[in-house]
């Protein structure tokens, strides 16, 4: 387990290095009316949820990370944004969040069915529409859009050419069996 945790500190470290490529969103500077907590929007007709953390001293004029966690088939966002599964709020976004040190804005989304079938790319417009939704209101670094997922929820995260994915199997030889 500590090798797991190094490994996520090696990636959180790499993409604190490049935080020095900045390309700050149109919520920069605006007072925020997004806050933390569970989020409901319609996506192509349908109602989607999805779990937002914004850190605890969030500053307006800072730029963030933004880091998605897609859950696997049967489990659920609030498995992502707690890390109930394994340990609670150690394992929360895949434990990048404590590692993270209140310096990124979190988004946990829940899976039609509890997966990610991207049906006629439904998954992908919800991924596009929470980003447009959040970097309208908040500082968020355009350039540091992450995306981390474990089974099934790393098989949407390919589709969706707005986010970088954390491979932990390649990046830092991290591998979950």
């Amino acid at each position: 387990m500590l090798i797991r945790l190094l490994s996520a500190g090696a990636v959180l470290l790499l993409l604190s290095i490049i935080d020095k490529v900045v390309a700050n969103s149109a919520g920069c500077g605006k007072t925020p009316t997004l806050m933390s907590g569970t989020k409901t929007m319609t996506v192509t007709g349908q109602q989607r949820q999805y779990i937002l953390r914004i850190p605890d001293n969030y500053d307006k004029s800072k730029p963030y990370m933004l880091v998605f966690g897609f859950h696997w088939y049967g489990g659920t966002m609030t498995d992502v944004a707690t890390g109930q599964t394994v340990q609670r709020n150690v394992w929360d976004y895949y434990g990048l969040r404590r590692l993270a040190n209140e310096s990124t804005i979190f988004v946990a989304p829940q899976g039609l069915d509890n997966g990610w079938g991207n049906t006629n790319g439904n998954d992908v417009t919800f991924v596009d529409q929470m980003i447009k939704t959040i970097e309208s209101d908040l500082c968020v670094n355009e350039k540091l859009r992450f995306a981390a997922g474990f089974s099934y929820g790393k098989s949407c995260i390919p589709q969706s050419e707005t986010l970088t994915y954390i491979d932990f199997e390649k990046v830092a030889g991290w591998r979950i069996n």
